[in-house]
């Protein structure tokens, strides 16, 4: 079942990144579209109140008198945006000509003019007063207009953030509607794969009666059958052999279908000494590995211990190990070694030298039956490493491989690593 929720979350995530590059489309969109509709409202103005003829309000360091309209009306007859104008004179004297605005005094409004004349381009925004400008050259001098942006940023603000808690919202109710989409989609692929899964677990226990008949009956003839000839002895030994390959074949089936039934868990795991086991599994196959012409060598650092199911973390290095006696260079050494990765994981290796699997198959190999090439088809189904991958699964652990000229092929395990007992952390 990890490859259906693998299936749903990848449909998921996909969903999710168009729905977010849609939402991020169209809330850059609305918010810049929001922004230059309120800048270009606000450039409108100024075009519109610069050349603006009026009484002079007040002349910059006299006393005048400041009152006034100075307003200036839209279409509608009201006012659009606070604003005021100056108009600077050759003698450098400059005159408030209008003032829409509130509470300006002169020392303000001669900072704001003196920043603004010293600004290279005729229009623009002062950061600092919260006013934007465009400037003019007129026979007598300069003429300057201001208007007051505070209102254009606070909305330009409210609409960033209403955006955003609309996005999310969006975004939020987009995430539900894709579970449940995955669900509907993945649900023909879920039945299928259930279908699939009860067949194989069927077949294998099917299977499994009659290769014990054929078995038991070949024995029972070689035991009692003193007058066969050759040819017939050796036809029996193919028998046996040919059933003792299928009878491999679907204890290995058995074993994946209980793994895709999730019955993985179905024996408790335990505190177990890693390092222990492995050195008993390699004593055990230490023999069949010099049968087979080759030599071991192994480095294990003591006390590494895991958590999880001995049986199957001695069959995940047997694979290995097998694995490795049938492709490894005739006379050559297969090296093990474990070893801490890190102070929370631990590392198994098994490494071999031979013909080096290709780098576009490492990650396949991995795979139910799949063969790097047909060189590798000598012995076993396909179905030792795909086992090795499930029960490294199981146990929260990796499996990975390398293979080069230099250094042979590689196989990785990496599991989490579990404190050694308190009797053993207290020596």
């Amino acid at each position: 079942m990890n490859v259906i929720r693998k299936l749903r979350w990848k449909f998921v995530l996909i969903n999710m990144l168009i729905v977010t590059a849609m939402l991020v489309f169209i809330s850059t969109f609305f918010i810049v579209s929001v922004s230059d509709s309120l800048r270009e409202d606000s450039i409108d103005l100024l075009n519109q109140v610069i050349l603006q003829d009026g009484m002079p309000m007040f002349s910059i360091g006299k006393e005048q008198d400041k009152a006034g309209d100075g307003q200036f009306f839209d279409d509608g007859g009201s006012v659009s945006l606070p604003y005021f104008t100056v108009s600077v004179l050759m003698t450098g004297q400059a005159v408030v000509v209008t003032n829409q605005f509130y509470d300006l005094d002169e020392d303000t409004i001669e900072a704001v003019v003196n920043l603004c004349l010293e600004q290279e381009e005729t229009s623009g925004v002062l950061e600092d007063y919260h006013l934007r400008y465009l400037r003019s050259s007129t026979v007598s001098g300069w003429r300057l207009a201001f208007a007051d942006i505070s209102q254009e940023e606070s909305t330009i603000r409210s609409v960033v953030q209403n955006t955003m808690l609309m996005s999310l919202a969006a975004f939020a109710a987009f995430f539900i509607i894709s579970i449940l989409l995955a669900r509907w989609a993945v649900r023909p692929v879920e039945q299928s794969w259930q279908q699939q899964r009860q067949f194989v677990a069927d077949a294998s226990h099917e299977l499994k009666t009659p290769l014990t008949v054929v078995l038991s009956s070949a024995d029972m003839m070689e035991k009692h059958g003193a007058a066969m000839t050759d040819k017939e002895r050796r036809w029996l030994e193919n028998i046996q052999a040919s059933s003792l390959q299928m009878k491999e074949l679907v204890e290995e089936l058995l074993v994946l279908a209980r793994s895709d039934a999730d019955e993985s868990r179905s024996n408790p795991h335990t505190l177990l000494n890693l390092s222990d086991l492995t050195e008993d599994t390699l004593l055990q196959f230490e023999a069949a590995l010099f049968e087979s012409g080759h030599l071991l060598e192994a480095e294990v650092a003591p006390d590494l211990y895991v958590s999880g199911d001995g049986g199957k973390l001695k069959r995940l290095l047997e694979i290995l190990l097998d694995n490795a006696r049938k492709y490894a260079a005739q006379d050559s050494t297969v090296q093990v070694f474990l070893a801490p990765e890190g102070a929370k994981r631990v590392r198994l290796e098994v490494r071999n030298q031979g013909e080096p699997i290709p780098a576009d198959q490492l990650e396949r190999i991995f795979e139910r039956f799949y063969r790097a090439d047909q060189a590798r088809t000598s012995e076993g189904f396909g179905l030792g490493l795909p086992i090795a991958r499930t029960i490294a699964q199981e146990h929260g652990g990796k499996i990975w491989a390398a293979s080069n000229d230099a250094e042979g092929t590689r196989f990785f395990v990496s599991l989490p690593r579990a404190k050694a007992p308190a009797a053993e952390r207290g020596m």
